[in-house]
């Protein structure tokens, strides 16, 4: 048995650092490292509903979509479409060459923003 309050306390925290690293990589325009931390970020965040709701560790997984569907969130069309933007930026980072295309500045702040905006929206959720 886990002590959930716990463990979706460390989840919490980690997403929160996570976003405050993607914010420095931000600023300094570290685009691929950014949306790595942009990723991260919500699947630690997910990792924590995923926890209250399952009351068990949450698996070793990267997928925010499987996250998603295992923790009863219902999210809209748009949103969706951003987490699957977003998820292939972790792949970027661990197997290089398997995104094409690096975002130039604006459409990077655009899912930066989307990132801290799917952050709060997910903490509501806690």
């Amino acid at each position: 048995m886990i002590n959930v309050n716990e463990q979706i306390d460390y989840w919490e925290l980690g997403a929160k650092e996570e976003l405050l690293t993607a914010t420095v990589l931000f600023e300094n325009k570290r685009i691929e490292a950014c949306l790595f931390y942009c990723h991260l970020c919500l699947e630690k965040i997910l990792k924590a509903i995923y926890v209250k709701v399952n009351e068990k560790h949450p698996p070793k997984t990267h997928n925010l979509k499987w996250l998603l569907d295992n923790s009863q969130i219902n999210v809209d069309d748009e949103q969706l479409k951003f987490i699957l933007i977003i998820q292939l930026y972790q792949s970027e980072s661990r197997y290089p060459n398997a995104f094409t295309a690096e975002p130039d500045e604006d459409k990077t702040m655009h899912y930066f923003q989307q990132t801290k905006y799917m952050y709060i929206w997910f903490k509501a959720k806690l």
